[in-house]
């Protein structure tokens, strides 16, 4: 849209904008005798604009319309505006908070910062209507852009993705004989949206345990047949990350990149190890149409397409189908098998993790003893906490009749393919984390929506991720985290479709997998700032632990530290993080936060505490595990640096 309206031309007309309608507002006369260019409060201009809605003009338009992106141009140097915007949603609670409008002037100007003065909300029959004014910079001939929030277009997600493939482009010629460390980087176009927009799928990792083997062509994706699908990597798990499948939730491709940025750094050995150990496969853009078409939360034919995921059409919902079968895919062929010795439950739905199940076995072990002392078998466990992989399964097929050659790379969910799915432990899954990035405007702070369990152990093993965040970030805040069973079947108010159809639980109830999460980022502000722990072994590299004060507003250089956090968290939940600040918290070590977790867990339920006796005992071996544990990391980290590791075991000898 683009039209000239007292003088000036507002414009939409570029990737994410969004503007319906413009009016200039007539001034009393009173107003005018203001003098020459009015008082400080007094406009030289005053303008009346309308967003709009998801899907406008078409059968499909819908009541969201909270997204606002537009630019003015023509405007005297110096001079003050003032825009009321007619009809948004109602956000007054995001509002009272301290949430403002942004603006940038091209080219004066480049970088988004929030407009100076507090804007000015009413309700006027039913229509929430949010007022604003700005002062023209004193140089012509620029154009000044407002919006909602943040912006990260198709375009821009485009722009960066080619600067990834030209930086990476040697990739292509990586194979099982190339240096263990190189970082494996694939960009591939999964499927084209209902507008032929590109929906990506990036794969990240090293090329430790590659396969001459390649993934296969899944059914009804990957169109390009001229492309050769990543090659397969044994012994590695995968973490499963996507982002804004509602468009105008900005906050989340922030999130997005700075977790991409992350696992790409070629020198930080926490970026080495998360390749090493993970093979990351991330979607940018789950609805690249609506983000193209400046909507706030559906696609052209007005879905919330973070409804679908139960039944999703591979026409109708492309990206939601894809998603879907890339995870299915994974969570059965890159199954892990755990040694047969290792522990297992008789029911495999409540099996704890691995690093779990050793820790509680050999503290079972010692109380039932009545023991502090520590056991051979569980030093030596203390090697690594992450999952045991003798192989990764290949041929799952062997597993259930329904993978056949035929049917192995098409999505299936009837209930028999849903128990086979399903039948797999979690700690087995070929997936490791699947994360769902969103925006929020009425809760504040950068949280996550998890699924509840009855199970105790499993209960831990969820919420013990979100924790690490916290410890890694000074702006995630656990305590706003939901674990409930209420917030996996709520229905929302303004189209009545239940969570249940949300990434989050519909993976969660087709494959299993515990650390299913919806990360969720308020788009103005926290509500408290955690205070990080120092490094271990960093040498002062690793960023270092910010100011304590007030919550800040948010700025995407927060939200990308969130994004850093989530892949540092990934490292620290199988305690192989060459730069853990766990030693450094009130937690000492991994075993130490879980047992904290298991208490936690148990205060949430109301359960009886643990009896004297058995606590005490508990607290003995905890401590002294504690200690070898901290050493064992200690010793661990001089890896890092060999010729001090080499000069101090001589000493030892």
């Amino acid at each position: 849209m683009e039209t000239r309206c007292g003088g000036l031309l507002f414009t939409s007309k570029f990737d994410s904008g969004n503007l319906a309608r413009v009016e200039r507002c007539c001034r009393d006369e009173s107003d005018e005798g203001a003098g020459p260019g009015g008082s400080p409060l007094t406009p030289d201009f005053e303008f009346n604009v309308w967003t709009k809605p998801d899907a406008a003009g078409t059968p499909h338009e819908n009541g969201n319309r909270s997204w606002f992106h537009f630019g003015v141009k023509g405007y005297p140097p110096g001079k003050l505006i003032k825009i009321n915007i007619m009809n948004m949603n109602k956000q007054g609670k995001l509002y009272s908070q301290g949430m403002t409008p942004l603006y940038k002037t091209i080219p004066h100007q480049p970088k988004w910062q929030r407009i100076r003065d507090k804007p000015t909300y009413e309700t006027d029959n039913g229509n929430f209507i949010l007022s604003f004014t700005h002062r023209f910079a004193e140089t012509r001939g620029g154009t000044t852009y407002f919006t909602f929030c943040y912006p990260w277009s198709y375009t821009e997600c485009q722009e960066r993705l080619s600067q990834l493939d030209e930086k990476f482009s040697a990739c292509k010629d990586l194979d099982p004989k190339s240096t263990p460390d190189c970082i494996y980087y694939k960009r591939e176009l999964v499927t084209l949206s209902i507008d032929k927009n590109r929906i990506d799928l990036i794969t990240i990792t090293s090329c430790h345990g590659m396969q001459e083997e390649r993934e296969p062509r899944l059914d009804k994706l990957f169109p390009e047949k001229d492309e050769p699908r990543p090659h397969k990597f044994k012994g590695k798990r995968v973490f499963f990350l996507s982002s804004r499948v509602h468009p105008g939730e900005t906050p989340s491709s922030f999130v997005f990149n700075g977790f991409l940025d992350f696992i790409l750094r070629e020198e930080d050995p926490r970026a080495r190890q998360l390749r090493k150990q993970y093979v990351f496969k991330l979607i940018p853009l789950l609805n690249p149409d609506g983000v193209a078409r400046g909507h706030y939360r559906t696609d052209q034919r007005g879905v919330n397409l973070n409804r679908m995921y139960l039944t999703p059409d591979p026409v109708l919902h492309p990206s939601v189908f894809a998603a879907k079968s890339i995870l299915i895919y994974h969570h059965v062929h890159n199954r892990v098998i755990q040694p047969t010795n290792s522990p297992r439950h008789e029911n495999s739905r409540t099996q704890p993790s691995p690093a779990q199940a050793k820790d509680n076995s050999a503290n079972d072990r010692r109380t039932q003893n009545g023991t502090n002392e520590t056991s051979t078998s569980d030093k030596e466990n203390l090697d690594e906490n992450r999952p045991s992989v003798t192989e990764t399964e290949e041929q799952s097929s062997s597993d259930s009749s329904m993978w056949t050659s035929d049917s192995s790379t098409s999505i299936s969910v009837t209930e028999k393919d849903l128990e086979f799915y399903r039948s797999i432990p979690h700690n087995e899954s070929g997936i490791a984390f699947y994360v769902d990035l969103h925006g929020h405007a009425s809760k504040r702070g950068c949280f996550i929506y998890g699924n509840h369990f009855d199970n105790d152990f499993e209960a831990v093993e969820c919420m013990l991720f979100p924790k690490l965040i916290s410890l890694n970030s000074a702006h995630f805040d656990f305590p706003g985290c939901n674990f409930t069973e209420k917030n996996m079947y709520t229905k929302d108010k303004r189209d009545g479709m239940s969570k249940e159809g949300s990434g989050r639980v519909a993976m969660y109830k087709t494959i299993g997998i515990i650390h299913s999460y919806t990360l969720e980022c308020n788009y103005n502000m926290g509500r408290m700032t955690n205070c990080i722990a120092a490094a271990t072994m960093d040498n002062g590299r690793a960023t270092p632990p910010p100011m304590a004060g007030f919550p800040p507003k948010y700025t995407p250089e927060h939200f990308e530290e969130v994004g850093r956090a989530m892949a540092i968290a990934a490292l620290d939940i199988t305690d192989t993080n060459p730069w853990s600040r766990i030693a450094h918290s009130e937690h000492t070590c991994v075993y130490n936060l879980r047992q904290w977790m298991h208490r936690y867990v148990r205060s949430l339920r109301g359960a009886p505490p643990m009896p004297r006796r058995m606590a005490r005992v508990t607290s003995k071996t905890s401590r002294l595990a504690s200690k070898l544990r901290t050493l064992w990391s200690l010793l661990r980290g001089l890896s890092f640096f060999p010729a001090f590791s080499h000069s101090f075991l001589r000493q030892r000898q």
